[in-house]
Formats: structure tokens, sequence, C-alpha cells
């Protein structure tokens, strides 16, 4: 039963949550600010915010009749009966719960405006697929652009410094358009089992070709920005290290020509390799930060 709860939580996702959180911190780290002890807290709450906002949507997914055995390839446990809807609706928003208390310490450590973020997060997580169920309105990829973006980055880098500025939104923008790409791949791999549900995402309302154009679109966005933001000298130049991704990108901009002919198989490697690019494109953006800090400190 552990581990059906634990695939359930779907653990593999956690990445992106990991990725602004982490980004946040080393933007702060990057301009002097840095305590671990806060960033753990930080990454704990923010993976449980993630945590939670997975249990729900296995659970709208489900209440609303999306779900079924062929489309829930990642998240079956309600649709094969191993779990139960009620219990997994109280898992998440236990889940919830547990962030909103690690958000109201940091809030007693470092201001109120920790707990407004949280709160909002909390809210987007929830209306995902659950109330309001904004992903069934065509503004899921979106709004996650904002929640895992911008609205994960900006507290990060908030409790490291307690300034208020627009450097971590800015900062955000390129994974927070990676992190789209995650959902709209997603959105992408189920336009079929969409479509028989009666649900409109943003695939569906775009359109087949449109929505491989958007898919294009969200990645040169996230190479963009980030030159735009060294070039800018708003970042080091140690942080173009995620242009080593390019020849990745590549590749999966051919893959995902192969899904424009209609290849299920395709899309369902186009969401897993957006997962993974998210992750890397974080990775070497974070170390090119920390890189950047480490040397500058060391020459002087």
């Amino acid at each position: 039963m552990l581990k059906i709860w634990l695939l359930a939580l779907r653990p593999w996702s956690f990445t992106a949550a990991f990725v602004p959180v982490a980004l946040g911190a080393a933007l702060a780290g990057y301009q002097g600010s840095f305590d671990p002890g806060l960033f753990l807290l930080t990454l704990t709450g923010g993976v449980a915010m993630q945590a939670g906002t997975n249990l729900i949507n296995t659970y709208g997914d489900y209440i609303s009749g999306v779900d079924t055995i062929e489309s829930a390839t990642t998240c079956p446990q309600l649709v094969s009966g191993v779990l139960q809807p009620g219990a997994v609706k109280l898992a998440g928003i236990s889940c919830f719960a547990f962030a909103v208390a690690i958000g109201m310490w940091l809030t007693y450590l470092c201001g109120w405006p920790v707990i407004i973020a949280g709160l909002i997060g909390l809210v987007g997580g929830y209306c995902y697929t659950a109330g309001f169920a904004y992903k069934y309105k065509g503004l899921g990829s979106i709004m996650v652009f904002f929640l895992m973006g911008p609205l994960m980055a900006w507290p990060s880098y908030f409790i490291q410094t307690r300034q208020y500025s627009w450097l971590p939104v800015l900062v955000s923008l390129p994974v927070g358009f990676l992190v789209a790409a995650i959902l709209h791949s997603n959105d992408l791999r189920d336009m079929s089992f969409d479509r028989e549900a009666g649900i409109k995402t943003l695939a569906l309302f775009l359109g087949l070709r449109a929505s491989i154009t958007l898919y294009y679109f969200l990645y040169l966005a996230s190479f963009v920005c980030l030159i735009g933001l060294v070039v800018l000298a708003v970042l080091p130049l140690m942080a173009i290290l995620p242009l080593l991704l390019i020849p990745s990108a590549i590749k999966m901009f051919s893959q995902a020509r192969v899904a424009a002919k209609g290849s299920r198989e395709a899309m369902l490697l186009l969401e897993a390799t957006a997962a993974q690019f998210h992750f890397k494109f974080g990775l070497l953006l974070i170390a090119g930060l920390t890189a950047h800090s480490f040397t500058h400190g060391w020459l002087l």
C-alpha cells in the first residue's frame, strides 16, 4: 500500500517544484544572501504543495470523468480501484495543510508576503481540476506558467533576502515557459481522450498544428529570455550554461514533427522529454549562478 501511495504522489514530478524554488534561492545566493535551513524549509513546502496538487489533480480528473483506464497511464490509482476518491482527496488536502504550516512558520520568520504567495499557490493547485477546474477551460498551461514559475521563485528569493524585487520574476521566466511546455505536452498527449470527455484544454482550443507551434514557441522563448537576461547584465555570463541544451531542443523539435502527424508514441515521448528538459535547464541555470557566486567570492 505504501508503494501505491508513493506512486499516487507522482514523485518524478517534484522537479517542477524544485527548479523554481532552487532558482530563487540561487539568485539570492548570487546576491550574497543564502540560508540553507530556510532553503530546505521552502523546498519542503514547495514539494508538499506539488504533492497536494498531484493528488487533487488525480481526484478531479476522476470525479469529472476525464480519466479512464486508457488515459490515466501515470495516475491509475482511482480508475483501477486500488485507492478510493475520498482518501485521495483527503491526502491531497493534508499535503496542502502541511505546506500551509510550513508557510506560516516561514511567514513568522520572514514576513507576510510568504503566506500570501503560498495561499495563491494553494488555490491554484486545488483549482487545476477541482472547484473552478481551469484546466478544463483551456487555462492550464497559462496558469501553470505563473504558478510554477514566478510564484515559486519570488517567495524563495524573498525568504532569503527579505527584499521586494522584480528580479526573481524576470529570472524565472525561462523555467516558467518550460514548465508550461510540460503541461502543454500533457494536453497534446491527451487530446483524443479530453475531446471524448467533453473538456476544453488549450491544445483542443488551438488544434494539433497550432499546438505544436506553441510547443516550439515555449522552448524558443526560454532560450530567448535567457540570452536577453545575460545580454542586459541581469544575469552573469555563466548563467548562459543552459544553451548547452540547444542540440537536445532541436531533437525534441524533430519528435514534435512526428507527433504532429498524430503519433501517440511520439506524444508520450514529448511529455517525458519536456519534464527532463525543464529539470536539466533549471539545473544548468542554477549551476551557472552558483559557479559565478563561488568564483566571484574566490576572486575577491
